[in-house]
């Protein structure tokens, strides 16, 4: 639909974009007045909840004086008033050659009696997130922006973004630490959210033993992206398993125990011993640095439940 909007074939007469992501919603935008540009139409926005009878017959029947054809955009449509919204069903029935029009609105057809009318005798396309859009979007922002992101920094962004608007933002953040080649330093982790993106062996540590795969993983991905030591992530599990077996001692010694799950005293030692097996695996050179989280997360991280105390 992008691409037809963007000059490759005609836009459809009547486009509803409706659906709470204002991310599709803007991408739709963007690439109907690009389509404008590219052929020369007249591009005009109309906001629905300003929009009177008058202003509409007007839009609807004037003829450009600059172009050959007329491109009208009407946003958050469903805030038009009544006698708009039978114009707009009563135009949908017949659309004029050389006029266009884009109708965006966050709510949905199944929850307004027009919107359902007006999806019958349109072009619709719903706007919502869907699963796993989120590694999609940030691997193609980074490619339009030309961006040569450090491993597992595109990850650790998705992870964290929580929406595709979100997430645009942040790779227009790490853009600007891009040198003239697009490449961006592995520091570039520092600025996510607002500097909260900055990866955290606590956090990992405390996802793992919850055995929370998902959280561990996208943790993991930050952690690489900011070239973290793993003796941070190694000290993060003994420590929270340390002040389960010693509540008294936590605290004492290097560092306060970070914060985590409650363990039972069997998952709490069973933890020291994987460190203890990752750290000697490690130092024999059985596996590299790399490996360590993996390996790690294997041997915590497996099916039977939570290793929460009364979880």
């Amino acid at each position: 639909m992008e691409a037809a909007l963007r000059g490759e074939g005609d836009p459809p007469p009547l486009l509803l974009a409706a659906g709470p992501s204002e991310y599709w919603r803007d991408r739709l935008v963007e690439a109907y007045r690009a389509g404008a540009r590219a052929a020369g139409a007249e591009f005009v926005r109309l906001e629905g909840d300003e929009l009177d009878a008058t202003s509409l017959e007007s839009a609807l029947e004037s003829l450009s004086l600059f172009a050959s054809s007329r491109r009208l955009w009407i946003r958050e449509g469903a805030k038009i008033a009544k006698p708009c919204e039978e114009r707009l069903l009563q135009w949908a029935d017949a659309p004029p050659a050389g006029l266009a029009i884009l109708f965006t609105t966050a709510r949905t057809p199944d929850e307004l009696k027009f919107l359902a009318a007006l999806s019958a005798k349109s072009t619709f396309v719903a706007c919502e997130e869907r699963p796993g859009e989120l590694q999609r979007e940030a691997a193609r922002l980074a490619q339009a922006a030309g961006l040569q992101c450090p491993s597992g920094l595109l990850e650790a962004i998705a992870a964290r973004a929580g929406s595709l608007l979100l997430l645009r933002q942040e790779i227009e953040k790490i853009s600007l630490l891009a040198d003239g080649s697009g490449r961006i330093p592995p520091s570039a982790a520092d600025v996510l959210s607002g500097g909260r993106g900055a990866a955290s062996a606590d956090r990992w540590a405390a996802a793992v033993l919850r055995r929370d795969g998902a959280a561990a993983r996208a943790e993991a991905a930050a952690l690489a992206a900011e070239g973290t030591s793993v003796g941070n992530a190694l000290w993060a599990v003994a420590s929270i398993a340390l002040a389960a077996l010693e509540p008294a001692a936590a605290g004492y010694g290097y560092r306060r125990a970070p914060p985590g799950p409650t363990l039972t005293p069997a998952v709490a030692r069973a933890a020291l011993d994987a460190v203890y097996r990752a750290d000697r695996a490690m130092k024999r050179g059985e596996i590299r640095d790399a490996q360590l989280l993996d390996v790690l997360e294997r041997d915590l991280i497996a099916p039977g439940g939570s290793v929460v105390r009364n979880a």
